[in-house]
């Protein structure tokens, strides 16, 4: 995840608070009355099934009541039913993509974890402009934030939707180990890096990286400062010019990443066959901090950890204590813009081009995004066998680690989601990193200059996949540290870089930018 990270809230993060309940129906006990059956949507007398896909790991029990739960409103309100496959993640970039080629799903759920543009591009999913007339509560749920998760003017998915929210991505680390090292707070680089040096003598068997997304992090903590990042792998523009487009691959800060994840591949810091890993490895991690063999989780989002690790973590080792370094609020807290509700085009709920019900399949999702029922069951599963629901926290003190269920993936809704409980010291930080008044936080940190500006590049969809092939072969092992010669591998892959058309990739990106910046200051 790169800058755009932290200039845009992480909305699949932490629920921070209940709000916009108004604009959401409740369900009540003559709701059928009200809300009206299948054949106030014209359908047939048989139900439809539609098939959905999301992450993580089936809940040990409770999916049978889920089924009945959600049967109970979907058959009644649409005249469908619809059931989930779950895809563990660090298999979610090749599972999701075979059944996008296999069609064999009505809902997809990706982002840039599974090539979700590729295949966007490829015609894979629906484009939902024609069939928003058909779902007026998502629509005014969404206002015009919609637009903004528009693909080359075409919306093949729904984006996750929130408001100000707590922490972005960064580092978890285990506070307890800190304070007996005597290492100094973590609240720096510098610090951290003493940190992993420190973890690593004391666990010597367990690589304290071993996430080859990991350069994109560094790239964030190194250069974070100094470049907003416009297009995640390849442009960035200097904090104090936003509009001057540059490749990240030309920055001396680039050079600085490279050399450091040498040094820590050398060092033994990172995995030394992170090249050959799946693309996410936070399910390995915390299986290793679960045992007591990895005392850090070097990249994951706030949400993710709050909602997964600390619970499991705390119940198994009451004597722990954790800290949390955030890439945003910690490191660089002036390039944080967080206007009151936004979109996070990172994680969606796509609708299949082969789904034979492609009108039913949204207007599910519209009932997922302002039916408080559809909500709870689809995000937090059965109340008392998936979780608990106390003073309106969403808790799972005494609920069995194997009956967590995880979340519909791209469904977090800011406006539908419960604040969480937080057990012990976590809760402090979770407090600590909380915003509920972003207008005030964007009147201190200015407006985000990239807000609502979203790259076309059909232009250059060639140049593109392309530049793509190249980032696997000659970016991405330099950016994890398995490199011989730096200077030489660094040339050579700027000079692949280019033949594969980076420049007019580079141009078309600024040629729209300054199209956007010129209507901003019109605007304004």
């Amino acid at each position: 995840m790169g800058i755009a990270g932290v200039r845009k809230i992480g909305l699949t993060l932490l629920a921070v608070a209940i709000a916009g309940l108004t604009a959401c129906s409740v369900r009540k006990p003559d709701a059928a009355a009200e809300s009206g059956n299948a054949a106030g949507y014209g359908l047939p007398a048989e139900n439809v099934q539609l098939k959905a896909v999301t992450m993580g790991k089936e809940p040990a029990s409770g999916m049978d009541s889920f089924y009945r739960q959600l049967d109970a409103l979907t058959i009644e309100d649409l005249g469908i039913t619809v059931r989930f496959d779950f895809i563990p993640w660090g298999e979610e970039r090749n599972e999701i993509g075979r059944a996008i080629e296999a069609k064999d799903y009505d809902l997809y759920v990706g982002g840039f974890w599974t090539d979700f543009k590729q295949y966007a591009k490829r015609n894979a999913f629906v484009d939902l402009v024609p069939l928003l007339d058909q779902v007026p509560a998502l629509t005014e749920h969404y206002g015009d934030l919609l637009d903004r998760a528009k693909l080359d003017g075409k919306l093949y998915g729904l984006p996750s939707f929130g408001k100000p929210g707590a922490g972005f991505y960064g580092v978890l680390y285990r506070e307890d180990l800190r304070l007996q090292w005597g290492l100094q707070p973590i609240d720096s680089f510098n610090a951290l890096e003493q940190y992993l040096y420190k973890a690593k003598q004391q666990y010597p068997n367990t690589p304290m990286i071993n996430d080859k997304r990991f350069g994109d992090v560094l790239w964030d903590m190194l250069a974070g400062g100094d470049y907003y990042t416009i297009d995640n792998d390849y442009a960035v523009a200097p904090v104090k010019d936003p509009y001057k487009v540059m490749s990240k691959y030309d920055t001396p800060e680039y050079e600085q990443l490279v050399r450091k994840a040498k040094q820590w591949y050398d060092d033994g810091i990172v995995d030394r066959d992170i090249l050959a890993s799946q693309g996410n490895q936070t399910s390995k991690t915390f299986e290793l901090m679960k045992i007591d063999k990895k005392p850090l989780e070097f990249s994951n989002h706030f949400g993710a950890v709050t909602g997964n690790y600390i619970d499991v973590l705390k119940a198994r080792y009451p004597e722990q204590r954790f800290g949390w370094l955030d890439i945003g609020f910690d490191l660089h807290p002036e390039k944080v813009f967080l206007p009151e509700v936004s979109v996070d085009t990172s994680s969606m709920i796509s609708i299949g081009l082969n789904s034979l019900h492609p009108e039913l399949a949204l207007k599910f999702l519209e009932k997922a995004h302002s039916d408080r029922a559809y909500y709870d069951l689809l995000m937090y599963g059965v109340e008392g066998e998936n979780y608990k629901l106390e003073d309106g926290r969403v808790s799972y003190e005494r609920i069995s680690e194997q009956n967590r269920k995880p979340g519909w993936t791209g469904l977090y809704d800011g406006y539908m989601a419960y604040p969480a409980k937080a057990p012990g010291e976590w809760q402090a930080i979770v407090d600590k990193l909380t915003v509920t008044e972003g207008p005030k936080l964007a009147e201190a940190n200015g407006i985000d200059p990239y807000e609502g500006f979203i790259f076309n590049t059909s232009f250059v969809s060639e140049e593109h996949e392309r530049l793509e092939k190249i980032r696997v072969a000659y970016v991405q092992p330099l950016a994890v540290g398995v490199s011989n010669d730096i200077g030489s591998e660094l040339a050579e892959m700027r000079s692949e870089l280019k033949k594969a058309g980076m420049d007019a990739y580079l141009n078309a990106l600024q040629s729209q930018l300054y199209t956007y910046a010129a209507s901003r200051s019109v605007r304004r």
